[in-house]
């Protein structure tokens, strides 16, 4: 059963069908009230210790990637898991 709705490829495009722009409701200040006083304070030890953090895992994430090839590369690992089961791995440990 076809629609009478025409698809999208088949509609023209107007600029005059389009809503025209209406700017926010709310005030960049209703907006700054809304959120809690504590959320604007600057923390520099917290920060540096979000960074630190932030800084620590992707070490660690790329110390783990150095040793993905070569983990599935080896030629025990492809007996145990039969040459096509390692790429698999080897490409599914490389998309986490």
């Amino acid at each position: 059963m076809a629609s009478s709705k025409p698809k999208a490829e088949d509609q023209e495009y107007f600029e005059d069908d389009l809503p025209s722009f209406a700017p926010m409701p709310w005030s960049l200040k209703q907006i700054r009230e809304a959120i809690p006083p504590r959320l604007f304070v600057r923390e520099a030890v917290k920060g540096l210790s979000f960074l630190g953090r932030d800084l620590a895992l992707a070490a660690l994430a790329w110390s783990f990637a150095t040793y993905i090839d070569p983990f599935f590369t080896h030629s025990e690992v492809k007996i145990v898991l039969t040459s096509a089961g390692a790429d698999v791995l080897r490409w599914s440990a490389w998309i986490i």
